[in-house]
């Protein structure tokens, strides 16, 4: 069984496309609050949503960990852009922000958008999970992805959910905004960048010698339908 841990604006919507490619009928969406065996349906191979990495602990056995990561300041900044273009009436920090017209750096001081990879990761590390993406680096993630599970089928790497009005990669910050969000985000900095390291050591398990590592993975590339 994998459990694909879903954090907010970690390229988790896109990844669902992936999951459902891969897993058909045997993926679940959880984004509730049950985790008990009993409620997970019949012929689920894979759950995914927003839960800790510790919801399934102790009820479904050998349960494969997957999620993907962002850099903590580009996953703030997503956070409130997407509150701003979609309210969700649901989550206390959206609801918050649009009532006291927050700016970005008002929302980035909220306890709870702060750390979120964190908290969803409840006290694990990298090394505890089978694979984690990168959502910066999302076609190379699936690479992996395929190598680490065998997967041979075809795969779309479908975008979804992103901000259709930046027109950069990286959000454009004042260094003033940049370096108070990341001071802020501190505790995630240091699990993202263990995450970094842990999904270079994965990359070049593949390939032992490193001079054949970008033909390698631009082979694996070309099985991947952008």
């Amino acid at each position: 069984m994998v459990v694909s841990v879903h954090i907010p604006k970690c390229a988790g919507t896109s990844f669902r496309h992936v999951l459902r490619q891969i897993h058909g009928p045997g993926l679940w969406l959880n984004y509730g609050d049950d985790f008990r065996w009993e409620a997970v349906p019949s012929g689920t191979t894979c759950i995914h949503g927003h839960f800790s990495a510790a919801a399934y602990d102790g009820v479904i056995p050998g349960r494969k960990l997957i999620t993907i990561v962002r850099h903590p300041v580009e996953r703030v900044v997503s956070n409130y852009h997407h509150f701003l273009r979609v309210p969700d009436p649901q989550n206390p920090a959206s609801v918050r922000m649009h009532a006291e017209k927050m700016t970005l750096l008002q929302f980035a001081r909220m306890e709870r958008v702060r750390n979120e990879i964190v908290s969803y990761s409840a006290g694990k590390t990298p090394s505890d999970f089978a694979w984690i993406g990168l959502a910066e680096r999302y076609p190379e993630s699936l690479v992996l992805l395929r190598k680490k599970f065998g997967i041979s089928a075809p795969m779309t790497a479908i975008r979804d959910n992103v901000n259709p009005e930046r027109k950069n990669p990286c959000y454009e910050l004042k260094s003033h905004e940049y370096d108070e969000i990341l001071g802020l985000n501190a505790a995630d900095l240091v699990w993202y960048e263990k995450a970094c390291s842990h999904f270079d050591a994965l990359r070049l398990s593949f390939v032992p010698e490193a001079n054949q590592l970008e033909r390698t993975i631009a082979r694996f590339m070309s099985q991947v339908a952008l």
